[in-house]
């Protein structure tokens, strides 16, 4: 597994918001919600050869920056 350019991860997890993330601040337990998130997103990662911690290093912390995203609303 190679290691992915920080653009590469950006654009990633820019599409993966945009077909994930609509709906989402509705979710009454926004908490419980972003968890989902986050796991289904490192999940998909993993699965396109991106590391949770090659996020984490771009992103900062996942929960935090989905939670951000979910106030904010979709991408």
């Amino acid at each position: 597994m190679s290691k992915r350019s920080t653009a590469e991860i950006e654009s990633f997890v820019q599409q993966w918001l945009a077909r994930h993330l609509p709906g989402v601040t509705d979710a009454p337990n926004l908490a419980a919600e972003v968890d989902r998130l986050a796991a289904h997103l490192t999940g998909d990662a993993r699965a396109n050869g991106i590391s949770g911690g090659e996020i984490h290093s771009v992103l900062g912390d996942i929960d935090d920056y989905l939670s951000e995203r979910c106030r904010r609303g979709a991408a």
